[in-house]
């Protein structure tokens, strides 16, 4: 810390915060911000410094992502993965923070530094062994406890299920238990340590154990208010497998979390009440066009209204010149028929690529999606173009191949939908695969469709709908990014013409020219565009 790091002038950190202190501006991401807000909250600190400065005026960019942001923060997660890293720091395999700390003691040959060695031998190191045998058999009868599905919500009856007839009780108030003793004991060390008041190695090392200390205790608040919740605010509480591992590689792939219900009056008291004035901006706030759905999610309709102005700025794009939009009627559905819907997506991402020489974005909603298209494009189109496939490298270092090549195809899913900029001709054809609708059993989403019923509210028309709306114009919004730039977007997903709510998804997409028709029609269209633009087929 500030105080006791013999560093602290040379410090890349604190010369980061130093120079944020003094700024008049200071720009940083969604999840710094909530980060701040996080603590802020419980320090109940509203007026020095936390994770940021103290600010009076804020200007959110990309607005519509705030709430999600806001529910990684301002709720809690714990890992299997981070909760034994956390203890591998304090000792693995003979090395970490305490047998550091051992070392430094021993070569002083004191009684005091003898007794704590001692300590540290007899009293730390059998405990952090034991914390890692219980939180590997804590996430092993979780994960034994998961579906198919990977994700299991924890609900009232979850106090009944058999797993805790199983050991899950006995398995978690002893790691509570050992980590507890952990924390008593490494405050001891520091107790016994700082008699002497040289600032030495074995100073930074105590700060490091307490440091570790600390996000263990966070960790065991966590994993009781995701399996033992005690009233208070409701929250909503899962067990997720995480990431692509075996299931035989249990303790790393689990992770529990819970998260408020309900952030709008979170927001609106740890953010909106607290600044003087907040700008949300974003090219998607507006569902339809109104902002009545956003002022909902962040608390801003709860009396008494803060919100002073508000406007939708006309674009300065000439979409029917600039942009063909076309909706394959003739696609098959892929609710219905998923098998079909692939071999439509895969065959029309083939003909665009063909017509246009490349230059594609193809944007699913579903890594298994992506990985059943890539495997059939990659086939076609892979001895004659670049095909760029998210998860086969780094979001940037793939975009700047797509960049440089100028006639590659880019499959990616979520995180290509919004935030990627690609202006110019290098980026002139886009496929929707499909409507990008919330997950409605995931969890925090079924949750919240859950408290749209019981207050009488239709959660697909006033909470999946309008989602949709705002992330499918983030979608076609990667298209069209300068006043020169022109090209296809194709969504292959024929319920938006089909559905009656298809009308409130359409109303927010800008006023290209549409063509709704068989696909062969839409085909010929886009070579004529295409060739109006000075763009060939490929010889």
């Amino acid at each position: 810390t500030r105080l006791e790091c013999p560093h602290f002038d040379q410090c890349f950190v604190f010369a980061a915060r130093r120079r944020a202190a003094d700024a008049d501006v200071v720009v940083v991401n969604h999840h710094l911000l909530t980060s701040d807000l996080a603590v802020r909250r419980v320090q109940e600190n509203w007026q020095d410094a936390a994770v940021l400065p103290p600010y009076r005026r804020l200007v959110i960019d990309e607005a519509h992502h705030l709430e999600d942001t806001a529910a990684d923060h301002l709720g809690t997660e714990v890992t299997a993965r981070g909760l034994l890293r956390q203890l591998g720091r304090l000792e693995r395999n003979g090395k970490g923070l305490i047998p550091a700390l051992v070392a430094e003691l021993k070569a002083r040959d004191d009684t005091l530094s003898r007794a704590t060695v001692d300590l540290l031998h007899l009293g730390l190191l059998p405990e952090v062994t034991a914390a890692k045998g219980h939180a590997e058999r804590l996430f092993g009868l979780l994960i034994g406890r998961l579906g198919p599905t990977g994700v299991l919500r924890l609900d009232d009856a979850f106090a009944g299920d058999p797993i805790w007839h199983q050991g899950l009780g006995l398995t978690l108030d002893n790691l509570i238990g050992v980590l507890g003793r952990l924390r008593d004991g490494v405050e001891m060390v520091a107790e016994r340590l700082e008699i002497g008041t040289e600032m030495d190695r074995r100073a930074q090392r105590l700060q490091e154990l307490r440091g570790v200390v600390r996000r263990l205790q966070a960790a065991v608040d966590g994993l009781l208010l995701a399996l033992r919740p005690q009233g208070g605010m409701p929250v909503v509480r899962w067990i997720e497998r995480r990431g692509t591992r075996p299931i035989g590689t249990l303790p790393y792939s689990v992770a529990l979390a819970a998260v408020p219900l309900d952030l709008a009056p979170l927001l609106r008291e740890t953010l909106f009440d607290r600044v003087e004035t907040v700008v949300l901006t974003s090219a998607t706030l507006a569902a339809g066009s109104d902002f009545s759905f956003l002022e909902q999610r962040l608390g801003l309709d709860l009396p008494p209204g803060l919100v002073k102005y508000e406007a939708i700025l006309e674009s300065p794009f000439d979409y029917p010149e600039q942009c063909l939009f076309g909706v394959p009627t003739d696609a098959p559905d892929p609710r219905s028929d998923e098998a079909g819907h692939d071999a439509a997506v895969a065959r029309i991402v083939i003909d665009l690529a063909e017509i246009a020489d490349g230059g594609m974005f193809a944007l699913f909603t579903s890594h298994a999606a992506l990985r059943r298209a890539a495997a059939t494009v990659r086939a076609a189109l892979g001895g004659r173009r670049m095909v760029l496939v998210q998860g086969e490298g780094q979001r940037d270092q793939l975009l700047r191949r797509f960049r440089h090549s100028g006639t590659a195809v880019l499959l990616g899913t979520d995180s290509f939908w919004e935030g990627v900029d690609v202006p110019g001709s290098a980026l002139r054809v886009l496929v929707l695969a499909k409507l990008p609708f919330k997950v409605p059993n995931e969890p925090l989403t079924a949750a919240r469709l859950e408290r749209l019923a019981e207050q009488g509210v239709d959660g697909f028309r006033h909470y999946l709908l309008p989602h949709a709306a705002l992330k499918l114009k983030q979608g076609f919004g990667r298209l069209i990014r300068s006043r020169t730039d022109f090209g296809v977007v194709v969504l292959t997903d024929h319920r938006v013409v089909t559905r009656p709510y298809g009308e409130t998804l359409l109303a927010a997409l800008p006023p290209a020219r549409r063509v709704i028709a068989p696909w062969a029609e839409i085909r010929a269209e886009a070579e004529e565009f295409f060739a109006r633009h000075g763009v060939g087929r490929m010889v």
